[in-house]
């Protein structure tokens, strides 16, 4: 077995710069988040992801969509370690959905598997949304 790198970035800070890009709209830098080939893993089966320009065209449409149901931003919460080792990151998150003035209107549970390159850099290799798309109610903001 050959060497393994030290991630660069706390897992805390990869996620907060894959926020970041979410919030705006930056789709060059999401396609440098994931590693190739990837795998999206849902309910409905296994997506190979095979190219940085999948990566694009998903989270293009993906920024329509979330606009017209009002969401304009994310921010990563609770973001919680199953399992660390050298190179291998395994956990999951809330995705918080934030409307334009900064408010939570929803949010969603993702688990990833998130490997380190030999550079350093994290990138995801495993993707799993556990939840569709929760709106809060109006009750339920604080």
């Amino acid at each position: 077995m050959g060497y393994i790198a030290q991630a660069n970035e706390s897992i805390e800070e990869f996620f907060a710069r894959y926020m970041q890009y979410l919030t705006e709209g930056n789709f060059d830098g999401l396609a440098t988040i994931y590693n190739y080939p990837a795998l999206a893993v849902t309910a409905q089966g296994c997506l190979a992801i095979t190219e940085p320009q999948q990566t694009r065209g998903f989270f293009e449409q993906g920024r329509q969509f979330y606009h017209s149901q009002q969401i304009y931003g994310v921010r990563a919460r609770d973001i919680v370690t199953e399992v660390e080792v050298p190179g291998i990151w395994v956990g999951h998150l809330v995705l918080e959905n934030l409307d334009s003035a900064g408010k939570a209107v929803g949010q969603e549970h993702n688990a990833y598997q998130v490997v380190t390159l030999a550079d350093g850099t994290r990138r995801i290799a495993v993707s799993t949304p556990l939840g569709a798309y929760n709106p809060v109610q109006q009750n339920d903001v604080k």
